[in-house]
């Protein structure tokens, strides 16, 4: 799977491939901080012609990582590898040998953080940085609760594991570890010339250079894109991409969905101020979801007894959205009219 997604982030930029061992080199030399400047200033010294700058961060995710003692001693750094080679796939015979040992799991905490970089005026021009942040901490027994694993992958996530987590000792200090290097640009251009492709973050993007919002912000100001390779069921590489806000805003309380006009609009204004450019209430709606429709709807509703307070082509686009409507995610769209 790494193969797979290094493969699908850096075909659209072959002009940074001899980069990429500089760019792993550089993420395990310099020690995470809390803005990531050492990180940015050194990138920029092979990379002089992108000026990245730190967006945000996605975290609450974890990896499976080594063994300990229960004097925090390592015993492995890989713990399927040496559960493969101790055990060979003989789950009693490895319970029998360390049932009694003591040994505790180590768990990766992860981070993504995201960088930027401009290359031009359009929502798609500007270079996307994945940087990983790995933090490894005791995780669990290597037996839970004392039992025997069925198989390799009950020993490796076992029923009870969250419940039989231990205090999340540090095992060893933070660290970078590259990702993933994009030109948003030339993955558009080439999505839309793959047959398959999941094009509504094209959409998406497309809409935000026909809105108020591009004559203000940069996209990439406001946005990153969560990028997921995979295969589709003929074998080709595709790229499922997910706008994610930067700025993080509470959702609408369920009674603003009632609201209608002047209540409404100031509504709206204050929503967009908050976030930092226009039509953020929009966006926001296709990642987030939730009470949004009903409020775009709402929106579409008042425009439509002429009480206008968008922008005519802002209007174009919502009314765009609510003959042909789209979100990201899994949730169904409500009726909207």
């Amino acid at each position: 799977m790494e193969d797979l997604l290094e493969k699908t982030m850096t075909e659209p930029v072959k002009e940074f491939e001899p980069r990429i061992a500089q760019l792993k080199e550089i993420c395990s030399k310099i020690k995470p901080g809390t803005h990531h400047v050492s990180l940015v200033e050194a990138i920029s010294t092979i990379l002089p012609d992108l000026s990245f700058r730190y967006r945000t961060t996605l975290s609450g995710w974890y990896r499976l990582g080594g063994l300990v003692d229960d004097e925090d001693n390592r015993i492995a750094t890989n713990l399927r590898q040496w559960a493969e080679a101790e055990s060979d796939h003989d789950m009693f015979a490895l319970y029998e040998q360390y049932g009694g040992a003591d040994y505790y799991t180590t768990r990766l905490d992860g981070k993504c953080h995201y960088f930027v970089a401009p290359t031009g005026k359009g929502a798609a021009d500007f270079v996307q940085l994945k940087v990983e942040e790995m933090t490894e901490v005791i995780d669990r027994p290597l037996f839970v609760n004392d039992l025997v694993p069925d198989d390799l992958e009950d020993l490796l996530d076992p029923q009870g594991a969250f419940a039989a987590r231990v205090d999340p000792t540090e095992i060893a200090p933070p660290r970078y570890v590259f990702h993933s290097i994009t030109d948003i640009s030339a993955l558009v251009s080439n999505q839309l010339s793959s047959e398959g492709s999941d094009l509504r973050y094209i959409r998406f993007l497309e809409e935000w250079g026909k809105t108020t919002a591009s004559s203000k912000q940069r996209f990439s100001d406001h946005f990153v894109l969560k990028l997921l390779p995979f295969l589709d069921r003929f074998g080709e590489r595709k790229t499922e991409a997910t706008p994610v806000p930067v700025k993080k805003l509470p959702l609408p309380s369920d009674n603003v969905a009632n609201m209608s006009g002047t209540s409404l609009s100031h509504f709206l204004k204050e929503y967009d101020k908050n976030a930092g450019f226009p039509m953020a209430w929009y966006f926001n709606m296709l990642v987030e979801q939730k009470i949004w429709p009903q409020i775009a709807t709402a929106v579409y509703m008042d425009h439509q007894r002429n009480y206008r307070y968008l922008a005519d082509k802002d209007l174009e686009v919502l009314e765009n959205w609510i003959r042909f409507p789209y979100v990201f995610g899994a949730g169904a769209l409500p009726t909207l009219l």
